[in-house]
């Protein structure tokens, strides 16, 4: 077992990284929240493998379960959708004292956050995360949210969960697709402040393509490691913790231009290389650079162009440029980009002109 703390005062909590975790959560429960009803958000692809299992732990001690699935994908990260939920909650007689589980992906995480967070003005949740995105990345940092027509995740909150419980076994029922679209975070921690990382997971890209348990473990808890002390810095995103955003302005354009019908973490593989792309214009970085994280990309058959996203899309740059001005990190007239100095060395620009962005986003359409 590996345990991860992250320091926020009277928020702190612990990651706990364990095969075989569900009965250490239900005994977490126990111990913590005896009078308190175990509320499951999961959604339909996650509670064939794992709900009966979570829901038995719980059985155990006999508490009182809510089990609410939600449709898998980004469509139920929707108002509609909290409130509906929400609804059903109050009329089961939710208290402020209950828990809720937000057992699945990005999509469950975030969605169970920010419904925890305003449903009876707050109430506590725990993140049991099944995927390695939501494993390394979003269910750490309070990240919460819902998308609307303008954007993703523009509607949201900071709230922090009380634990975050991890099962790298849960790995091996993702389909491998959906497995290496999360990979893309972990490079990205790589490319932010740790050089040595990206030549770890360069030289074990074969591990990682095969899930071998313990090079899972191994990154699973380095993420979480990198992410608990950049949240300690700036849990709101003031400042450093921009920097978790790499790929994320090109790749948050680019869903919205596939209406969310595109894996994020595939679409965060492409923003990563036109963000070092555009470093390049900018002449902050090197082309050997480039040339190294986008060989490594390949080697975990991760996408390197808007062609391998859709090949009957016609893309249109300017469309793109438009999707990043509705983008939360746009400041001013200008749009926020985090970008390289080198492999580990990620920085923060604020004023980019919309030439080189477009001359950027013009060199990925046949790559």
């Amino acid at each position: 077992m590996k345990t991860v703390n992250v320091s926020l005062k009277d928020r702190s909590y612990q990651i706990i990284i364990k095969k075989n975790i569900f009965a250490n959560i239900a005994a977490h429960h126990f111990s913590n929240y005896k009078k308190s009803k175990a509320i499951i958000i999961t959604d339909k692809n996650v509670a064939k493998h794992y709900i009966k299992k979570f829901v038995s732990s719980f059985n155990k001690y006999k508490f009182e379960i809510q089990v609410i699935e939600i449709l898998p994908g980004e469509k139920s990260k929707d108002l509609l959708v909290i409130k509906k939920v929400a609804e059903k909650l109050l009329k089961s007689n939710v208290k402020r004292n209950d828990i809720i589980y937000a057992l699945g992906g990005g999509v469950v995480g975030d969605f169970s956050g920010f419904l925890a967070s305003i449903i009876l003005r707050g109430i506590k949740f725990i993140q049991v995360p099944t995927t390695l995105l939501s494993q390394v990345d979003s269910s750490v940092g309070g990240k919460t949210g819902v998308n609307t027509s303008t954007g993703k995740n523009l509607i949201g909150s900071f709230y922090q969960p009380t634990a975050v419980f991890i099962d790298p076994n849960t790995l091996k029922s993702l389909p491998q697709k959906e497995f290496m679209s999360g990979y893309s975070e972990v490079l990205k921690y790589s490319l932010i402040n740790d050089k040595k990382f990206f030549y770890w997971l360069d030289l074990n890209s074969n591990k990682i393509i095969s899930k071998n348990s313990k090079t899972m473990t191994e990154i699973i808890n380095n993420c979480c490691i990198k992410k608990s002390i950049i949240v300690k810095k700036d849990e709101k995103e003031l400042n450093h913790r921009m920097l978790l955003n790499l790929g994320h302005t090109f790749a948050h354009a680019i869903e919205k231009e596939l209406k969310y019908k595109v894996k994020h973490g595939e679409a965060v593989s492409v923003g990563i290389l036109m963000a070092i792309r555009l470093s390049i214009l900018l002449n902050k970085t090197k082309h050997t650079n480039y040339n190294l994280i986008k060989s490594h990309l390949n080697k975990v058959n991760l996408p390197t162009s808007l062609i391998c996203l859709n090949s009957k899309k016609k893309w249109n740059a300017r469309s793109l440029i438009r999707n990043m001005l509705s983008d939360k990190k746009r400041v001013d007239k200008n749009i926020k980009f985090i970008l390289l100095h080198d492999i580990g060395k990620a920085y923060i620009e604020n004023s980019v002109s919309y030439e080189k962005i477009y001359l950027t986003i013009k060199e990925f359409f046949n790559e």
